[in-house]
């Protein structure tokens, strides 16, 4: 159930809504004065993912990654003199806070000769997992699911959620769920629920149901605003990346000879479908 949902919107929401000990460890202990809507020109590949002020007077961007992407370094860089440009006189860190199942293998920086960069990779799995059940944050425990030897603790996690309250359990449990899905353990952590009989239903769940609609717009709009079917099948790519892997070289060759009718309606079935083949088609 969780595939179906914007892992990546949630756990933006997650930080800046209910501000976890994990926002702590991101700043380096620095308190967040103020977050900043920062949307760059169409030139820049999307919006920031999350622009915070901090008590220093000093500026963090952070962007949350679900997968290794060889331009993070030239994308961070990018970020870096746009915002240099629009707060000058500030100083810059930025973090790249990796969610992903596979290995992190992404550089943390690049040297161009007279020009270089470089920025914070942080693998949440370098979170220890107890430490973050014994949090006073709801959200942590949810976020534990996504720390080191999380699937030994599952149990522990589903129970410390599941004694919380109200709108607050029901909360954190829907984050639970979702997040569950980028480590492939939607089934494990349904399966901890139903057995201490709590009944989840994702018509009933505020939270749930919107982070399903947002996943449905965002994988559409991101198409669509390309205008072209080089920004769907793109857009595609990354969708059936996040959900399935990496693409074998068959599906990748479809989706590049594919019709735009053919990629709008594949970018519709991306959230229901289990496997790569019920979205773009059986291998030939």
């Amino acid at each position: 159930m969780s595939d179906r949902f914007n892992h990546d919107g949630l756990l933006k929401d997650m930080l800046q809504h209910d501000r976890p000990a994990l926002l702590d460890w991101l700043t380096g202990g620095v308190a967040v004065r103020e977050f900043l809507n920062v949307e760059f020109p169409k030139l820049i590949e999307r919006r920031l993912d999350l622009v915070m002020l901090l008590s220093d007077g000093s500026l963090l961007h952070l962007e949350v990654q679900g997968s290794n992407d060889r331009n993070m370094a030239y994308r961070e860089g990018v970020y870096c003199f746009l915002l240099g440009q629009k707060y000058q006189r500030r100083k810059i860190r930025q973090v790249v806070l990796y969610v992903g199942r596979a290995r992190m293998r992404m550089a943390s920086g690049v040297n161009l000769g007279e020009t270089a960069g470089a920025y914070t990779l942080a693998d949440i799995r370098e979170l220890d997992v107890e430490a973050m059940l014994a949090s006073s944050c709801p959200a942590d425990y949810a976020l534990a699911v996504l720390a080191r030897d999380a699937d030994a603790k599952l149990q522990e996690i589903v129970g410390r959620i599941v004694r919380l309250r109200g709108a607050e359990r029901e909360r954190a449990l829907a984050q639970l769920v979702i997040l569950s899905g980028l480590r492939g353990l939607p089934r494990r952590v349904q399966w901890e629920i139903d057995r201490m009989s709590v009944i989840l239903d994702i018509r009933k769940n505020p939270v749930l149901m919107k982070w399903r609609r947002e996943a449905i717009r965002e994988g559409l709009e991101e198409g669509r605003a390309a205008g072209l079917a080089e920004g769907r099948a793109e857009s595609l790519r990354s969708l059936l990346h996040e959900k399935f892997g990496a693409l074998p070289k068959w599906a990748d060759q479809r989706i590049a000879a594919a019709k735009p009718l053919d990629l709008d309606r594949w970018l519709k079935k991306v959230l229901t479908a289990d496997t790569l083949e019920g979205v773009v088609g059986p291998r030939r």
